[in-house]
């Protein structure tokens, strides 16, 4: 998939989908859904303090009298019923003007939230000018610490996101200061054992190559300077990053320096989950609420 504007006309093939918003008195996040409305993407619900919704969309300029509202003002509530509802009706869940740790205590809430038993991980999805095609990427927002299994689960969660967006065989970047696997370095014995499992048909659907420098991962060119014989080097699809802080920082400084494209969403519960940065622009909102319509049908899963 080569760009955001490929993405996009996925999710228009793939039909309008339902997207429940919660605390959606939230500029940005209107903006975002105005976008999505007038590409005819999604069939949105919102759900929080009406007076507040009412008045944002109107700061917006965007047209809610065929959009349900539901006027919940208490965000703990609001944040109930937003479950309550994409699990029976909905198609993908979207954070609006409530705070993280709430918003994800809820989604990870054992009796009604959207638990699967998998773990959750962050996606970032970038077009970066240079590149041929998009790249995704983890986990830069929601472990913070990883290990052997978790980074198992973060690489199943995108191949799963992958596959719905048809890219059968992603080619999966485990990255690193440098290819020279060190005790010290956890990120590089991990990925012997990973790039093993996927040799061995442990970890299914995707070609697992590193540890890699980054360069290597990238480049072609790279690869063969550093007389490494590699399949996937200059056409990944998807980096595991070792540790949540070279993951945030290796996206924020493509979109402020390079100019890069983004989207993000986090994977791993019965519902894809939209959950973005006050400071997104509103293209990133868009582009966040195409991939979890592109993606809602084939990652549901009934927890």
């Amino acid at each position: 998939m080569k760009s955001f504007k490929e993405l996009i006309e996925l999710a228009k093939k793939r039909g309008k989908k339902r997207c429940v918003v919660v605390a959606a008195a939230d500029r940005p996040v209107l903006e975002g859904v105005k976008m999505a409305l007038e590409l005819n993407l999604i069939k949105p619900v919102l759900i929080g303090d009406r007076e507040a919704i009412l008045k944002t969309a109107e700061q917006t300029g965007i047209d809610l009298k065929e959009t349900e509202i539901k006027d919940i003002k208490d965000p703990q509530k609001a944040l109930e019923e937003s479950i309550r509802e994409v699990k029976e009706k909905g198609d993908f869940l979207m954070k609006g003007m409530i705070s993280s740790s709430l918003f994800l205590k809820g989604v990870l809430n054992k009796e009604w939230g959207l638990r699967t038993g998998n773990i959750l991980s962050h996606i970032a999805v970038l077009e970066i000018p240079g590149y041929h095609k998009l790249v995704f990427m983890s986990d830069g927002g929601m472990n913070p610490k990883l290990n052997l299994e978790l980074r198992i689960s973060i690489i199943k969660n995108a191949v799963k996101v992958l596959k719905s967006l048809g890219i059968n065989r992603p080619g999966v970047a485990l990255v690193a200061a440098s290819e020279t696997v060190h005790p010290d370095m956890p990120e590089t014995t991990d990925a012997v054992k990973i790039v093993e499992m996927n040799k061995a048909g442990q970890i299914e659907g995707c070609i697992i190559e590193g540890p890699f420098g980054f360069d290597v991962a990238i480049s072609k060119e790279a690869a063969h300077h550093k007389k490494i014989d590699s399949i996937i080097a200059g056409d990944i699809d998807f980096i595991l990053m070792p540790n949540i802080s070279s993951g945030n920082i290796w996206a924020k400084g493509l979109i402020f320096f390079a100019g890069a494209k983004a989207a993000g969403m986090v994977a791993g519960a019965a519902r894809p989950v939209i959950m973005l940065s006050r400071t997104d622009k509103p293209e990133t909102k868009l582009n966040s609420i195409a991939l979890g319509v592109a993606i809602a049908e084939d990652t549901k899963d009934p927890g």
